[in-house]
């Protein structure tokens, strides 16, 4: 029997981090999640009050952690993915290193603002995602992949709303809380949509694979109930952006909430609890759904819309970048698709931290604080854990293997 040897292919550090754009990107997402959140334990502690930011401590942190972080995370699956989708080979080389410098940009830029123009801040923090939307763009229109022109309308509506958060800091700062609300609204969409997809296929393929003459049922792929829920969604997301605290916004976010809910109950979640890597999904759902059913009593005046901010945005965002950005650097570089012990511990931190942080909104007095700062230190060892778990696979060749 043939022994097989392992090797690496001969490249430079560069040349391999520019040759996909989910290596470079990932690495953003990685530090990005460690930095912005050690700055924002920092204003918190008062240990910085943020003096060279020129728009309100809060909205930079809300703004950097979704145009920033998720960002970051949204070029990086978009660009290995989409020369999947088109079987063209994936950006990189200049281009690819240009759109990182525009991200790196945009937060020191965002960071240093107060020092700046802000018709400077605002160009510097444009361009990444402009530039991400025509790369993208070129690929789905080259490759001719109409299916998929909907990314490309997604990517700029997200340039929009980075572009009204910026014109809010000159015409009002409801502008910029519109901006907000609409991004979060539609970075859940794309985990609706995207997310909607690849859970169950992947579950199906697992499934499959574990047991192929199993007679158990399998994931419902995506069909005509997914389509309602997500129309759904949207109707609720709407109404939301326009009208934060209404009634019928309300209703609309609670059954927006469950129906993400019954999604999940038709992917046969608990066949899978075995594998982190596809378990991790199935609870980024769980947390998208009750994001969204918490939204929806914020905006009947139930409770602090914190609480469903934060469910969203670390349970469902956060836990959905952490699943897929592992998933991702491990099938793209050709190794094993197992999370191990560091990625499982860093799954459900991430999920301890949605939930103290959405818990603190429902708290008052010296607890709140508490909550909020345990959260943030738990966030900070889960993407320390990340970054040292996938610093070494999104830097280093992908192996190959041989016969002697």
């Amino acid at each position: 029997m043939a022994i097989l040897m392992f090797e690496k292919y001969p490249a430079s550090r560069w040349e391999t981090l520019l040759s996909n754009g989910f290596r470079l990107l990932f690495l953003c997402v990685g530090t990005a999640g460690v930095i912005l959140m050690g700055l924002w334990l920092a204003i918190l502690k008062g240990y910085w009050n943020g003096a060279s930011i020129a728009v309100p401590v809060t909205q930079w942190h809300a703004h950097e952690m979704l145009f920033g972080f998720v960002g970051a995370a949204i070029g990086g699956f978009l660009l290995a993915a989409v020369s999947k989708w088109t079987n063209r080979l994936p950006v990189s080389g200049m281009p690819l290193a240009i759109l990182v410098f525009f991200w790196v940009l945009g937060r020191v830029a965002m960071l240093v603002s107060a020092e700046l123009p802000y018709a400077i801040v605002a160009a510097a923090d444009l361009f990444y995602g402009v530039l991400l939307a025509c790369l993208i763009g070129r690929e789905i229109v080259i490759g001719g992949h109409k299916r998929n022109y909907k990314i490309i309308a997604m990517l700029g509506l997200f340039c929009v709303f980075n572009l009204l958060f910026h014109l809010g800091h000159q015409y009002g700062a409801s502008y910029s809380e519109m901006a907000l609300r609409g991004v979060i609204m539609q970075i859940s969409l794309m985990i609706a949509l995207i997310g909607g997809r690849i859970t169950p296929s992947f579950t199906r393929n697992y499934l499959v694979q574990q047991k192929p003459d199993s007679d158990k049922s399998l994931p419902m792929l995506f069909n005509r109930f997914d389509m309602f829920v997500s129309v759904l969604l949207v109707v609720a997301a709407v109404s939301w952006v326009a009208v934060p605290v209404n009634i019928i916004t309300g209703g609309l976010l609670c059954l927006a909430g469950v129906a993400q809910w019954a999604r999940i109950s038709r992917w046969q979640g608990v066949q899978i609890m075995g594998e982190p890597l596809l378990w991790v999904l199935h609870l980024g759902f769980v947390w998208l759904g009750a994001g969204l059913i918490l939204l929806g009593l914020s905006a009947l005046g139930l409770m602090n819309v914190s609480a469903g901010l934060h469910a969203i945005g670390i349970g469902a965002m956060a836990g959905m970048i952490l699943g897929v950005a592992s998933r991702a650097a491990l099938g793209h570089t050709q190794r094993a698709l197992v999370a191990g012990k560091m990625m499982t511990a860093v799954f459900v931190l991430i999920s301890i931290t949605a939930l103290l942080r959405a818990a603190a909104a429902l708290v008052g007095g010296v607890a709140y604080n508490h909550f909020i700062l345990s959260a943030g230190v738990i966030w900070l060892i889960a993407f320390v854990l990340f970054c040292i778990r996938y610093v070494p696979i999104l830097i280093s060749p992908a192996p190959s293997w041989k016969k002697p």
